[in-house]
């Protein structure tokens, strides 16, 4: 999402689809939990969405029982990703990729709820 001129307009609408609207946040959420998105930046994406009346994660309450699993999911791919093109471009992985896979090893090491 940017701001322009005081309202916000959604560019990435590839990660938006149908059925459970909490995948419509996990790349954001996992950008986030990898340390990468700011914490103060996801913080004032996340309340505004739940201002707004965003149907992803609740009002009150722990949004991260909606959004572990996807954001772990895209976490995953996106780390995926990354070190796919640092192979292809010859070059090692910078700092936010770097990030993201170390929190593929957090996530590997750790249940998601609800898993055995």
């Amino acid at each position: 999402m940017v701001n322009d001129d005081g309202a916000w307009r959604l560019i990435d609408v590839e990660d938006l689809g149908v059925g459970d609207p909490a995948w419509d946040l996990a790349r954001p959420a996992a950008l986030f939990a990898a340390g990468v998105l700011p914490p103060d930046d996801w913080s004032r994406f996340l309340t505004a969405y739940q201002e707004a009346g965003g149907p992803a994660v609740p009002v009150n309450g722990d949004p991260w029982q909606a959004l572990d699993l996807p954001s772990r999911t895209l976490a995953i791919q996106i780390a995926a990703t990354c070190v796919i093109s640092a192979r292809e471009g010859d070059r090692p992985l910078d700092e936010p990729e770097e990030a993201l896979v170390e929190a593929c090893t957090r996530i590997s090491r750790s249940r998601a709820p609800g898993m055995t």
